[in-house]
């Protein structure tokens, strides 16, 4: 019994695909309208910088513009505005050794600077409960969607965008392309693809069945955006 509802299952699916397949061969593709490829406009460079940052303001991430000298205490100073006393950051990471440079050098500051250099497995209560702000490095930018790519690696793990509730990014202009379409096509993602890349266009939001907005829902309810423009 159970075998002659195999077969037959098997024997209805057979023919379905057989019938698949003549339809297939038996198409006359000439007839198709030709497809038109679409062409991205060419803007200028200040123009694609200021659509990025309209973007991203639109979808409630904060854009401080900063320069490459003051882009560490700027950072320390939108956490002590919130009244944030601890930062985290990837052991490794290009950021952690002139932000703690930064705090060094001005004695009374209160904000300590935490070194994220386990799994998060053993630390979950800490992440989860005593973590209040984090921060990484972007190593692209999107003119078209207002959109941060994020290379997560061991040095910068995904987690760093993932849990706190404030995440600052620390952005270059120098990084940023007209669209995503080029963006991969000038930096050859097929060859050097991590497991996941983030892109970021804001905070973390989702919105009930009555439409009501809420921010922080599946990870950070703030982001903040040191653009730093090193085009000039």
């Amino acid at each position: 019994m159970v075998m002659d509802i195999f077969e037959r299952s098997q024997a209805a699916r057979t023919s379905i695909l057989n019938k698949l397949k003549q339809q297939v061969e038996g198409a006359d593709y000439s007839k198709l309208p030709a497809e038109k490829g679409f062409c991205y406009p060419q803007l200028p460079v200040a123009d694609m910088l200021e659509n990025f940052v309209e973007h991203l303001q639109a979808n409630h991430a904060q854009v401080i513009s900063v320069s490459a000298e003051n882009v560490y205490q700027v950072a320390i100073n939108q956490l002590r505005e919130r009244g944030i006393e601890k930062l985290l950051c990837g052991k490794g990471s290009v950021l952690a050794e002139p932000l703690q440079a930064t705090l060094d050098s001005a004695p009374e500051q209160t904000l300590k600077l935490s070194i994220y250099d386990s799994h998060l497995a053993d630390c979950k209560q800490e992440m989860f409960y005593d973590m209040p702000a984090s921060i990484s490095s972007s190593r692209w930018l999107i003119a078209e969607t207002g959109t941060l790519v994020l290379w997560p690696s061991a040095s910068e793990p995904r987690t760093l965008s993932l849990i706190p509730p404030v995440h600052i990014v620390v952005a270059y202009a120098s990084t940023l392309h007209a669209n995503f379409a080029t963006l991969i096509h000038n930096n050859q993602w097929q060859a050097q693809m991590p497991t996941n890349v983030l892109l970021i266009s804001g905070p973390s939001k989702t919105a009930d069945i009555q439409q009501t907005l809420a921010f922080g829902a599946h990870g950070p309810k703030e982001l903040i955006v040191l653009l730093v423009n090193d085009l000039i």
